[in-house]
């Protein structure tokens, strides 16, 4: 998932100087930016580097270097509110069951990390299935997946209340096969965490 570009301005007002006002560009999680532009009706200064910046002062703007320290200090409560942004999670099933794989049984564990960094949360739990079986079987099959996850995770401290489940069964298969093929990346269900 790509994080926006996070662009941050501050306005400080400095005894005896006028006011003005930084801007700044951060990189999102993976190193990348994207670009702001500052306007100030007489100069336009666009800002597409990491880490630019560029103050506003008396009415006009121009390209500043700041450090990252610096910034750190100056944005720190601003960067302390970012929300988290939503992620997206994988845990596949056991032929015909709703117990996870020993891999995905070790991967849910991130799953629960990520719910407990945020103060506020929502979760989201769709199950599916393969297409072995029937159309009915593989609804229950898939609601009983997800059903699973949300009694691991109330378990484990997780508001109830926050905390949606469904079941598409045999439909939106991942890796599209034909009926009565046990395909194990169809057998799974798909959590966001908001």
């Amino acid at each position: 998932m790509r994080r926006p570009i996070i662009a941050l301005t501050c306005t400080i007002l400095l005894a005896g100087c006028p006011r003005q006002a930084l801007f700044v560009v951060l990189p999102g999680e993976e190193g990348g930016v994207g670009a702001i532009t500052v306007d100030d009706g007489k100069t336009v200064t666009t800002l597409d580097q990491p880490y630019a910046a560029a103050e506003s002062r008396a009415g006009s703007s121009e390209p500043v270097e700041e450090s990252r320290g610096n910034i750190g200090v100056i944005f720190r409560r601003a960067i302390a509110a970012q929300p988290i942004l939503p992620h997206h999670f994988r845990l596949y099933f056991i032929l015909g069951s709703n117990r996870l794989t020993p891999e995905s049984a070790a991967a849910y564990r991130s799953v629960f990390n990520d719910i407990e960094q945020r103060p506020v949360y929502q979760v989201e739990v769709i199950g599916f299935t393969d297409t072995v079986g029937d159309l009915a079987s593989n609804q229950a099959l898939s609601v009983s997946r997800a059903v699973a996850i949300r009694v691991a995770l109330v378990r484990d401290g997780v508001d109830r209340d926050a905390i949606s489940v469904a079941g598409r069964g045999k439909r939106d298969l991942l890796v599209p096969t034909p009926d009565h093929v046990a395909e194990p990346r169809n057998r799974r269900v798909e959590i966001t965490v908001r």
